[in-house]
């Protein structure tokens, strides 16, 4: 199998941070037990993971632009 590419490597990592970040929130939903919270609480959280995933999102977005410019 051929060596991954810089991007490829870029975009596999971007992936798995969105994926591990989501999973991470999910057993955070869990475990607090948000479900039964109260709604601004549930409010809280929700836009605390909304948050997170953009600046994430916005950040590997970026790095992948600079990684792809750099061939």
């Amino acid at each position: 199998m051929a060596a991954m590419t810089p991007a490829r490597r870029a975009f596999v990592q971007f992936m798995s941070a969105v994926a591990l970040l989501h999973i991470g929130a999910i057993a955070l939903y869990s475990f607090l037990d948000i479900q039964q919270a109260s709604a601004r609480t549930q409010r809280i959280f929700a836009w605390t993971w909304i948050g997170l995933t953009a600046a994430l999102v916005f950040g590997g977005l970026q790095r992948l632009k600079r990684v792809r410019r750099q061939r």
